[in-house]
């Protein structure tokens, strides 16, 4: 308990900041509205152009409303010399907003403040177009509560929970009954929010699915004859923790996909040679968003170029520019590429550090601290029935097809996206369909539905684990029923509620507006050669407290594009050199705040597939995450922003000190 207090009150200090600093109110409404037009989900009533009437006080010249009204309609920036066509002051407080450059028919519209929310109206209209909440200091108590019980209270389904209770509690409108809380909780967050989407009810069902697979190829022996057949190979500790490294180096397209296979199927071997729940769930965390998230293809690739290449035209540059801009930030990865060292270095040199290393220790003597308490029992009921012959392909191509046709299934949606898109008359999509390689791979991942992919990838590999089962007898229909049931009730606790209320607490972010709190109070601060390094700090807070790295790309990117060009003029980078490295920048931040969140789903994830407590997953790649953080800022962010040294001078560098560090 003492040493939950200390966390705690060091906890409180590195927090303290965050209420110190007050958020710019010109630069908040700015980024509200940015936001709200953003928003995928908004239609915009019908008409060649917009009238905006926005009053700010303190921005006299209107430049700040200019640059979002830009930015959150994605226009294009005017040609040196030439007049704007999309954008223009009518005067100090009316913008009119022309999306196709031409037209006659005029929408007005107007921006209003009210009770914390910015309203965009019609006039004439009682409904509003769309509503967006101000973040304030309050909005960041949610998360940080959340985290903070985490660690003392060691229950995430308890601190989670409250930390969205008290969100919802925040949410309540002036004058509305103590009760609205629950119908929030219940109804806009549970239901509206989660259960019926189609992205985290494919997560879900991709979770359950799989470890009814995984229960079903364990107790037909297929897990053990795998186990028989890499035990020849991975004959100590080090090199079963190589085979898992191998695995999330080599399932590079998907995250999800990486943590879970990963997890599950090198989960036996770490117990058989008495390694670490908590070491097995560092090894995929550290692989699967790192790799996922510099791989030339993958569903990450996609998302990533997605958060900034619609605003490439507000900077002259063509949206298409997008990929090759992507292409060049790889060098400057500098978190991504030394987590994936230092998994490496790790595992060879076999030293770890802080909890870990009790944790490696305990492990050793057969006394696991990291592993599901009270999974055992439902272990032992889905372990090998005594009859059951252990054949190593009845564990292989389950996986393999879960591997294999994820990937075709990515493939195949992306495709057919795509030639929809182009049937519709998408000037994007008909582009592509004249692309090869690369360029059309990239393409397909982009439009590809990457969790529909992965969940039916699961039902697939299910349903072929119960033939092979069922077909050679090694499972009668009774016994698959009840261990498919099991599988699930291994994970209902400690993965689908936990994935269910980080969701929620997520939603709660994004309400409240936390995420675009915190870079009104920040982003103001960035100057020339400092903005990769605030933009990383930055980036890693909101993914902290938000825990999502997806949202915190949303978030930051839009606002970085034209913050980097016009900043990059006066640096030794140039603007486009600037814009690479800040994007590379947000791309880090966003991973290393998410690796360190115990409210992050793909930390949860990590910890589940690895059946490994939560809390102790957290705790034990904490450290590891830090160093590796500390290393890319003061060897890759910091000479580079400010000495302009090659990105691969720097690299050497931080992975001679990370080895340095280790030993």
């Amino acid at each position: 308990m003492r040493t939950r207090l200390i966390f705690a009150a060091v906890f409180g200090l590195l927090c303290l900041p965050l209420f110190l600093v007050a958020a710019d109110p010109v630069r908040l409404e700015t980024l509200t509205l940015q936001g709200m037009l953003i928003d995928k989900d908004l239609t915009l009533p019908s008409g060649d152009r917009y009238q905006f009437e926005w009053s700010l006080d303190g921005d006299r010249d209107g430049r700040a409303r200019l640059d979002a009204l830009r930015a959150g309609m994605q226009l294009p920036a005017p040609e040196a010399g030439e007049d704007d066509v999309y954008l223009r002051a009518l005067d100090t407080d009316s913008f009119l907003v022309s999306p196709s450059g031409d037209g006659d028919s005029i929408v007005p519209l107007e921006v209003l403040r009210a009770e914390g929310r910015l309203s965009l109206v019609r006039p004439g209209v009682e409904e509003p177009v769309t509503v967006g909440q101000f973040g304030s200091r309050l909005a960041l108590f949610p998360p940080l509560l959340a985290i903070l019980l985490a660690f003392l209270l060691r229950s995430t389904l308890i601190s989670l929970s409250l930390g969205v209770l008290l969100g919802a509690f925040l949410m309540l409108a002036p004058g509305e009954p103590l009760w609205q809380v629950l119908v929030t909780v219940f109804y806009d967050i549970l239901w509206k929010e989660i259960l019926t989407q189609s992205f985290q009810l494919y997560i879900l069902g991709f979770v359950l699915l799989l470890s009814s697979t995984v229960a079903v190829v364990t107790r037909m022996g297929g897990i053990e004859g795998m186990v028989r057949v890499l035990l020849r190979y991975a004959k100590s500790s080090r090199s079963v923790q190589a085979v898992a490294y191998a695995l999330g180096l080599g399932i590079f397209f998907d995250d999800y996909a990486n943590t879970i296979i990963v997890g599950n199927s090198c989960g036996p071997l770490f117990e058989r040679m008495k390694v670490s729940r908590a070491k097995l769930a560092y090894i995929v965390d550290s692989t699967a968003a790192p790799m996922a998230g510099i791989a030339i293809l993958s569903t990450w690739v996609a998302y990533q170029i997605s958060t900034y290449a619609p605003q490439l035209p507000t900077v002259g540059m063509e949206v298409s520019q997008g990929y090759s801009l992507f292409l060049d930030t790889i060098p400057y990865r500098f978190y991504c590429i030394f987590a994936l060292f230092m998994v490496g270095i790790v595992i060879v040199t076999r030293r770890d550090f802080g909890p870990m290393r009790r944790t490696e220790e305990a492990s050793r003597r057969g006394q696991d601290p990291s592993a599901l308490q009270g999974s055992q029992d439902l272990s032992a009921l889905t372990a090998m029935r005594p009859d059951a012959r252990p054949r190593w392909f009845n564990g292989v191509l389950p996986l393999s097809l879960m591997v294999f046709g994820t990937a075709g299934l990515i493939y195949v949606f992306g495709h057919n996206a795509l030639h929809s898109l182009a049937a519709d008359g998408d000037a994007d999509a008909i582009k592509a369909l004249t692309y090869s390689g690369f360029e059309w791979l990239r393409a397909v991942l982009g439009e590809s539905d990457s969790t529909a992919a992965i969940f039916y990838g699961s039902l697939a590999a299910y349903l072929l684990a119960l033939v092979l089962g069922l077909g050679q007898r090694l499972l009668p229909a009774a016994d698959a029923v009840r261990t498919s049931t099991r599988g699930i009730r291994i994970l209902f606790k400690d993965a689908v509620m936990i994935l269910i209320l980080a969701w929620s607490i997520g939603a709660v972010c994004t309400q409240l507006g936390t995420a675009t709190y915190l870079v009104a109070a920040f982003q103001d601060m960035i100057t020339g050669g400092w903005l990769p390094i605030l933009l990383f700090v930055a980036s890693c807070f909101v993914a902290f407290a938000t825990g999502s790295s997806w949202t915190t790309m949303a978030i930051m990117q839009p606002n970085v594009v034209l913050l980097a060009y016009n900043l990059g003029e006066q640096t030794p980078h140039g603007s486009e050199g600037l814009l690479i490295l800040s994007i590379g920048a947000v791309l880090e931040g966003a991973i290393f705040g998410d690796h360190c969140s115990p409210i992050s789903d793909t930390t949860i994830l990590s910890s589940t597939a690895s059946k490994c407590q939560h809390i102790q997953h957290v705790r034990t790649q904490a450290p590891y995450a830090l160093v590796v953080a500390f290393v890319a800022l003061l060897l890759g962010y910091l000479p580079t922003s400010f000495l302009n040294t090659p990105p691969l001078l720097s690299i050497g560098l931080g992975m001679v000190a990370l080895l340095m560090i280790v030993r």
